[in-house]
């Protein structure tokens, strides 16, 4: 099931709510929306657990229901468009490990910077 492109979501309802990655872990809470203009990609910024920030792009979003679910599951393909993607959509935390978002400036386990 993936994101309900018809479902309105207030964005107060948003602010503070739990992110969730696909394995059922908590990555943090939402803090604030921002947009990359250039990209037209609205991304959702996440405090993590371990206080750091992270941003999310919408893409990465499976499912919004009491909690904001992560994943590729959700996203939809074209057959125009190539499997695999042009950078690495994920990587990990040099210190614990962890697998990350590539955007990811802050592990979201440990706190290390990771860019």
């Amino acid at each position: 099931m993936g994101v309900d492109e018809t479902k309105r979501v207030p964005s107060q309802k948003f602010i503070g709510m739990q992110v969730v990655d696909s394995k059922g872990a908590i990555v943090g809470s939402i803090r604030d929306f921002t947009m990359n203009v250039a990209d037209r990609v609205i991304l959702l910024v996440v405090e993590t657990k371990a206080g750091g920030e992270i941003e999310i792009p919408l893409s990465e979003v499976s499912s919004i229901e009491d909690v904001v679910l992560l994943g590729r599951t959700g996203q939809t393909t074209s057959t125009s468009r190539a499997a695999t993607p042009a950078y690495p959509s994920t990587i990990a935390c040099r210190s614990c490990g962890t697998t990350l978002p590539a955007h990811a400036k802050f592990c979201a386990k440990c706190g290390t910077q990771v860019k």
